[in-house]
């Protein structure tokens, strides 16, 4: 979350207050113990550090970084806020949170999602709080006709960096229900995006403004990416729409809030912060360094003897103290006359007891100030690798899309020049007006934009049936931000039901594979190196690799309810993800193809 606040003198005060009732509320932690440019402990594994800093120009920074250790990994809450000296300059506040990975060797497990903390809503409550132009609430804004210039403003404002959710009408929906079904859908997106709800004349006048391409039509969800540009057809294909059949199944509510929330995550990673912000937090990381390092070597020098009470006591009375063991038990005695063997020492004052606590502090201020910096350390360190492990995959993917690119080229210029000399027989023979107005059905063309909407299309198909969790096909969605790969999927899906069609008409008795080899005519075609007939020797012979891959099926199939899917679809190639459609082939039997898995590459000896 990333948010810029007019009212400067109410910033830093307001979120401090709501971060330590969060504190010490929800998560029951002693916001007492924190300390200024020092780290503290507050809870059982709970470390936190709170820095300040006045800038020589009169401005000021305060960050406050909380790491709290669990079972599933290590979560980390930051929170800046910074007010420039500046008048004319926005005070802004940035909260930023680190879940754990997720369990790399389980190719179902998902990445932990970051909620929304719970500091958040009191303070978007309070104060005017923008990303750019666009307004954060906690409630969608309601724009009526007269207000359409705002919404436009923010839809193409640069500065933008989160999405903005724009819900259209045309005031046959229930108004009011219909804002508390998009603030429910956008419920965990608080902080991270904006969201407006139209009225039927605002809905017009913004089609009006932004052109077919870039349109919310009424009962839709659409989310506006950043940088939207009304000018650009192909633009319009970066901004996603919710159709209205989703948006009114109930049972879908959760998992599109989830997926809505994930988007607009994304959306705010991917976005790089403003430059004087960047200033700011180098600046603060440096000062968090600093500290560190000062600490180590303060505890190194001898500290100030600590201010005690009680008056000193004389050396004659120390000495007379050890010269009377019978004034103490027989047990402190020996434990004293050990200390005294142990430390060298031939007399035990209070001078040298008080220089002996004083070690002692060095000793654990040494300590506690060592695991502080290896936790830096191990901080750095993730995030280099983290950067290291983004770059390559960076290039990687850059590669996989320019090799797709290059294969889509090709099957389109194929497609072209075949279209042309169909074109010509048809003119030749006397039929040009077929070979210049013929169309495909609607329907053949249309494709599914993303997985959710893949997945409400399967009935559709009457010989292939989806048996495996929606849930891995759902996550492709937060990669597939054009829905190229639901698209291709939904082919793949045609290829399984012409092949099980032309099984059941008798024209065809071989299997799938031989299918894409020798296509039949009219059948919808597949590229044979994009499909696998079964799992490599490596994977049927690892029994972690192989259980992976066994997949829901009807008992009636199979009487444990799966079975094992080698054979599959290769969607697309990008990095660790390149997804996969798994399928059982039982048109021998019940006629039918069993998909077990959609989602992103199982685990092999190279994937993992």
């Amino acid at each position: 979350m990333f948010t810029t606040h007019h009212e400067r003198n109410y910033l830093l005060p307001l979120v401090r207050k709501e971060l330590d009732r969060w504190i010490a509320g929800p998560k029951g932690w002693d916001p007492g113990a924190l300390r200024l440019n020092r780290w503290a402990t507050i809870g059982d594994n709970v470390r936190a550090l709170v820095l300040e800093h006045e800038g020589q120009d009169g401005s000021a920074s305060v960050r406050v970084r909380i790491v709290e250790k669990k079972s599933d990994g290590q979560w980390v809450t930051q929170l800046t806020t910074h007010v420039p000296n500046a008048r004319g300059r926005a005070a802004w506040a940035w909260i930023d949170i680190e879940s754990p990975d997720p369990d790399g060797d389980n190719p179902r497990s998902r990445a932990r999602r970051a909620g929304t903390p719970r500091f958040v809503a009191p303070i978007l409550d309070v104060i005017d709080a923008w990303d750019g132009a666009a307004r954060l609430t906690t409630r969608p804004v309601v724009i009526r006709g007269d207000e359409v210039d705002e919404l436009y403003r923010a839809l193409v404002d640069p500065d933008r960096r989160g999405v903005a959710f724009v819900a259209g009408n045309d005031d046959t929906l229930p108004f009011g229900p219909w804002v508390d079904l998009i603030a429910k859908l956008t419920q965990f997106t608080k902080g991270v995006a904006s969201c407006y709800v139209l009225d039927g004349e605002a809905t017009r006048l913004l089609n009006d403004r932004v052109g077919q391409a870039h349109a919310v039509l009424p009962g839709r969800l659409r989310t506006y990416r950043s940088q939207v540009q009304p000018d650009s057809d192909v633009d319009g294909l970066r901004h996603r729409v919710l159709s209205t059949e989703r948006i009114n199944d109930y049972s879908e509510h959760l998992r599109l809030a989830r997926m809505l929330a994930a988007h607009a995550q994304l959306q705010a990673l991917e976005q790089p912060l403003p430059t004087a912000v960047t200033r700011v937090h180098r600046m603060l990381e440096r000062i968090a360094d600093e500290i560190l390092v000062n600490r180590l070597g303060d505890a190194g020098a001898k500290p100030a003897p600590p201010v005690s009470l009680a008056p000193p006591a004389t050396a004659a009375e120390a000495q007379k103290s050890d010269r009377h063991p019978d004034e103490v038990t027989e047990q402190q005695s020996m434990l004293l006359d050990y200390l005294k063997i142990r430390l060298g020492l031939e007399i035990l004052t209070v001078d040298r007891i008080d220089e002996i606590a004083e070690w002692v502090e060095i000793g654990g201020s040494s300590q506690e100030a060592q695991k502080d910096i290896a936790a830096r350390l191990e901080q750095l360190q993730t995030e280099l690798d983290e950067t290291q492990t983004t770059h390559r995959e960076v290039i990687r993917q850059l590669e996989d899309e320019q090799l797709e690119n290059r294969e889509a080229v090709k099957r389109l210029t194929r497609s072209e020049e075949t279209v042309r000399v169909l074109r010509q027989q048809l003119a030749s023979s006397g039929q040009a007006d077929v070979a210049w107005t013929a169309q495909p059905a609607e329907e053949d063309v249309l494709r599914p934009d993303s997985f959710g909407e893949l997945l409400r299309w399967l009935p559709k198909l009457k010989h292939v049936e989806f048996t495996g969790d929606p849930d891995p096909a759902a996550d492709l969605d937060n990669n597939d931000i054009l829905g190229a790969w639901a698209s291709k999927t939904w082919d793949a899906l045609l290829v399984l039901e012409d092949y099980a069609t032309a099984k059941a008409d008798g024209r065809w008795d071989r299997d799938v594979h031989g299918f894409l080899e020798n296509t039949p005519d009219g059948c919808h075609e597949w590229p044979t190196r994009r499909h696998a007939r079964d799992e490599s020797e490596e994977v049927r012979n690892n029994r972690t690799y192989k259980r992976v891959r066994e997949l829901p099926v009807p008992t009636s199939v199979h009487r444990n309810g799966k079975t094992f899917m080698g054979a599959h679809f290769k969607i697309a190639q990008f990095a660790m993800i390149s997804p996969r459609m798994h399928y059982y082939d039982d048109t021998a039997q019940s006629g039918r193809i069993y998909v077990g898995y959609i989602g992103k590459h199982l685990p092999t000896g190279q994937t993992n």
